[in-house]
């Protein structure tokens, strides 16, 4: 297991938030992650056998606000 803090450029609502959360909570090898927006962080923690931190940062670049647009 593997835990990564990842930086949320740009996400600062609670729409934001749960765009994160559902792309975060699709991807297979994800174990656990909590979302920050007052320090707009994702910690992840992921099985690295399954998914490598690089795919997980894609996922949460393809995830958008309806506001912001991409929330990395």
């Amino acid at each position: 297991m593997t835990l990564s803090t990842l930086t949320l450029r740009d996400a600062t609502c609670s729409l934001c938030a749960n765009k994160v959360s559902v792309a975060l909570h699709a991807v297979e090898g994800v174990r656990n992650f909590d979302v920050d927006l007052a320090d707009q962080i994702a910690v992840v923690t992921f099985d690295d056998d399954v998914v490598d931190r690089d795919h997980i940062c894609q996922i949460i670049g393809r995830a958008h606000c309806d506001d912001h647009g991409s929330v990395m």
